[in-house]
């Protein structure tokens, strides 16, 4: 390699390998892997980055953030599934290799880093314009919208996203000016269609933290409270949105005289009526005036999805139009099924539980399934299938392992096997399929580690901001503002895409992005 050509390796192969794991992390887990392979190599391919991997070692930031991992490898000592546990660790791999191989690249040049930041941007805006087209040709439910990626892991970035793009407002790009507020709405959109909870609580917060980081930074007041009144409007929809659905689909319970009902159909049959369940459909109770074998055979000659009572899939269809027809307060019989409308007959069978549905809006959509899981679990006790209530059961679950083994935790590869062990001993009523881990990142690592594990995640939480000069804190603030957040009903560290979006997004703000003015190590490698 010649002299020119090595100088353009060295000064570019780190802005290279970033942007592609910056990528990967949108796009593909296999180049998201790969591209950490290539960033190790990178790091010993020149003597200023060797000489840095060692210093890394000795940097009270860098043991502070890889001490969460430490403590992990620790946690083999006293697990008994082995094999699990290092499966565990190779996941969390990220969490030691991206802050030692990010502090031996050192900061780059800012324009640089701020570019990168711009590309990830880039492809979370490309992916939600891709996922936008073929949801409106192909339309899927809110889970699978985001082509390739969880619909929760993905709102993250696009909460990211929005931070970046506020806190660089004043790049003196002319582009960029006109640019930005379209880019901001299309993933406001595109968040608002995935219908994530986690993304909308997330967002909500988020919104207001941000006014609350920049308000000295306006300089005109009339902006300030324009901000201000806007984001306490729309604080007042979301509510006003919430009791809507609240106050159409759950009422609260109806005093019904019950001895009046018919005992049987137009057509003879006797009705079933389940007086015991009190769950609902705006306002009407569900299992009463109920008469399956009458269903069934009209609804198979007015609907090409054919009902068949022992097939596992048509018994949750049975339940939709249960539900269709409470909703419309319709009888549950033939005479029920005949009164509905062809539009009704396609809600019913793109999944529509309740009529009313069709005609709300994303957050709404949301809304009512947040509402309904309550409603279910409420009178049911059980959880099962249902996201929110899950984690009730989850969370019950690993309080109780906690108590049971508080200082250590049960070790790095007995978590799984101890949670199973848990819904056993408390005769869960989770269906086996249902029965995971806590969705609570603070408490899956107390369940693994104990408080001693928990104490040493906060505190390589906390490092930074005790060891260290971030070079832009508020943008720092802002993306661990997000991750905090995410860690509350989500195992974000336990998942591939979770721990490489830390693990990036944190030794990039910490080691690659300079400050403002040109750091020593840029000067070094100049």
């Amino acid at each position: 390699m010649t002299s020119k050509a090595s100088d353009i390796f060295h000064e570019w192969k780190y802005p290279v390998l970033i942007g592609l794991m910056l990528s990967g992390l949108v796009f593909s887990k296999w180049i998201l892997s790969v591209s950490q392979f290539l960033l190790l190599f990178a790091a010993l391919s020149d003597k200023v980055s060797r000489r840095r991997l060692i210093e890394a070692f000795r940097s009270p930031l860098v043991l502070a953030l890889i001490s969460i991992y430490i403590m992990h490898l620790a946690g083999l000592l006293w697990t008994s599934d082995l094999k699990y546990g290092l499966k565990d660790l190779q996941n969390k791999i990220p969490l030691i290799a991206l802050p030692v191989l990010f502090f031996a690249a050192g900061p780059l040049k800012r324009n640089t880093a701020i570019n990168l930041l711009l590309f990830f941007v880039a492809n979370v805006l490309l992916l939600s314009i891709v996922s936008l087209i073929n949801y409106y040709i192909s339309p899927a439910v809110p889970e699978r919208i985001a082509i390739g990626q969880s619909h929760i892991r993905f709102s993250l970035l696009i909460c990211l996203s929005i931070v970046i793009l506020i806190h660089n407002s004043d790049l003196p790009y002319k582009w960029y000016k006109y640019a930005v507020a379209p880019v901001i709405i299309t993933l406001l959109y595109f968040l608002f269609i995935l219908e994530s909870f986690t993304g909308y609580v997330v967002m909500g917060f988020l919104l207001f933290f941000i006014l609350f980081l920049y308000w000295n930074y306006l300089r005109k007041r009339r902006i300030k409270y324009l901000l201000l009144a806007t984001l306490l409007s729309l604080s007042i929809l979301a509510v006003a949105g919430a009791l809507d659905v609240k106050n159409k689909c759950f009422p609260g319970p109806v005093m019904k005289d019950f001895s009046s009902l018919p005992k049987q159909t137009v057509n003879g049959n006797y009705y079933i009526h389940d007086t015991i369940s009190l769950l609902m459909e705006n306002g009407n109770y569900m299992y009463i005036n109920l008469s399956v074998p009458e269903m069934i055979p009209v609804w198979n000659s007015r609907c090409e999805v054919k009902i068949n009572e022992s097939d596992s899939m048509s018994i949750a269809r049975i339940n939709i139009l249960t539900r269709y027809l409470t909703s419309k307060g319709l009888a549950k019989d033939s005479a029920g099924v005949m009164q509905l409308s062809d539009e009704d007959i396609r809600n019913i069978e793109n999944g529509y539980s309740n009529y009313l549905l069709p005609g709300f809006d994303p957050y709404r959509k949301r809304i009512y399934r947040f509402l309904w899981e309550l409603h279910y679990y409420n009178f049911t006790g059980d959880p099962s299938g249902h996201s929110l209530t899950q984690r009730f059961e989850y969370w019950k679950a690993a309080v109780s392992i906690i108590q049971q083994h508080p200082v250590f935790g049960c070790g790095t590869g007995d978590i799984t096997k101890t949670f199973q062990q848990e819904y056993e001993r408390d005769n869960s009523k989770l269906k086996k399929e249902y029965r995971l881990r806590s969705h609570n990142q603070f408490l899956s690592i107390a369940v693994a580690l104990g408080f001693a594990g928990l104490i040493v995640f906060l505190f390589s939480l906390a490092a930074p901001f005790l060891f260290h000069k971030i070079p832009d804190y508020k943008l720092y603030l802002g993306f661990i503002f997000i991750f905090l957040l995410s860690l509350l009903n989500e195992d974000t560290l336990e998942t591939q895409v979770g721990v490489t979006f830390y693990a990036l997004f944190n030794g990039f703000l910490l080691f690659i992005l300079p400050n403002k003015n040109k750091s020593e190590h840029e000067k070094a490698r100049a």
